[in-house]
């Protein structure tokens, strides 16, 4: 499938910002699941300077802007065309130990509902990978999708207590009941084409396990599928927080920051 993605993130800023830097982790995966025809970062302002490429294989890119006014517009857009590898991830570019996505974070830790979701799903003997599948589903069913019922500094633990959340919030439930049972999982950002009714798409999030013999397989609990075709994969990390597309530093700036995200994802096969 060929999918076209054009993304912006716009910031407005109440006052001068003295110093502004944009760390952005905005180029697709390189993998066997996605082959990048054409796809290019710009912004309204200042420069975009090329980094490095981490450890995970993110393209690493940098915007410094001095004595700031205004609007900020930040823009990706390009063409990939995707395989369905059901679920499984191949031909990450990454040097990192897969037994580091065992670490807890403040988002992800482990609570008496993890705890209740591992015993739900262990009923029944299973391999690795019928465990993982059990995870998904019930994770799916742990809480109610409801858009803007969360923040993005709102925990696996917090989600399941109120019992609704959105895309991040069953990504970090998942991460936290794979790891309480040490299966190593990571938080993916990225995008998914899809249906929606009023048009409108957001970035998305699902997670990927680590399991043995097969490697990193993305589940996606707020679907309660496997990712196939119609996802991209943008970035990765312990957490929404690790995994943020941007992450912006301002020095010496107490104004008010306005945040506006806009997507447009296309079937163009």
């Amino acid at each position: 499938m060929k999918i076209k993605i054009t993304h912006s993130t716009t910031y407005k800023y109440s006052s001068m910002v003295p110093r502004l830097i944009q760390c952005l982790k905005l180029y697709p995966s390189v993998c066997d699941n996605q082959e990048i025809i054409e796809w290019n970062t710009s912004s309204s302002c200042g420069k975009i300077l090329e980094s490095h490429t981490d450890a995970l294989g993110h393209r690493i890119q940098n915007i410094f802007i001095n004595n700031f006014r205004g609007q900020l517009k930040i823009t990706s857009k390009g063409i990939l065309k995707t395989k369905d590898l059901s679920g499984v991830v191949k031909g990450l570019k990454e040097k990192v130990n897969p037994l580091c996505f065992l670490r807890e974070t403040d988002l992800t830790k482990p609570c008496k509902n993890i705890e209740r979701i591992s015993i739900q799903a262990k009923k029944n003997n299973k391999n690795q990978i019928e465990f993982a599948h059990e995870l998904n589903l019930i994770v799916s069913d742990s809480i109610i999708y409801e858009s803007g019922s969360t923040t993005t500094s709102t925990s696996s633990k917090d989600a399941l207590m109120q019992k609704k959340g959105v895309c991040q919030d069953f990504a970090h439930i998942l991460i936290s009941v794979a790891r309480f049972n040490k299966l190593p999982a990571r938080y993916v950002n990225g995008f998914l084409l899809e249906e929606t009714i009023s048009g409108e798409n957001t970035t998305h999030a699902w997670v990927e396990i680590f399991i043995n013999n097969l490697g990193w397989v993305a589940f996606d609990p707020s679907h309660k599928k496997c990712i196939d075709d119609k996802y991209i994969r943008i970035s990765t990390g312990f957490d929404f927080e690790d995994a943020s597309i941007i992450k912006g530093v301002k020095n010496n700036y107490n104004g008010n920051e306005y945040l506006n995200t806009k997507v447009d994802i296309q079937n163009c096969q």
